[in-house]
């Protein structure tokens, strides 16, 4: 399986002590999700993937649905919670933000990986 230079950068960044979320943006069909997946298989914890390429919008809710089967996992150590294409729900930045803010201050051992189009629909 072919595993590009960035496989290593990310999977160290996840590694890491809870610091920053981890942004894979860039144009379509580039290999991000291919690229979020495989840290999922190499982070070695629990971990939980969702997309949000439907064909139609997600509800605003959705955000916070999958984040908190994130923070389950993270009760039990820590996790790694990646929303796909999250840019396709709306008002989505406001929910990350929130709960990030929030996990942070609870000290919540859960990373998160945004992998996005920077051109979307």
């Amino acid at each position: 399986m072919f595993h590009r230079p960035q496989l290593a950068t990310l999977t160290d960044r996840l590694r890491q002590p809870r610091r920053f979320l981890q942004i894979l943006a860039g144009p379509r069909q580039v290999g991000k999700t291919t690229l979020a997946r495989q840290a999922m298989a190499r982070f070695g914890k629990q971990a939980h993937y969702a997309s949000a390429d439907l064909p139609a919008a997600p509800e605003p809710g959705w955000v916070e649905q999958r984040w908190r089967i994130a923070r389950m996992l993270a009760g039990q150590g820590p996790a790694l919670l990646v929303l796909d294409e999250v840019q396709k729900v709306p008002r989505w930045s406001e929910s990350v933000k929130r709960l990030w803010d929030e996990d942070g201050f609870d000290e919540r051992p859960l990373q998160v990986v945004l992998p996005g189009s920077s051109a979307h629909r």
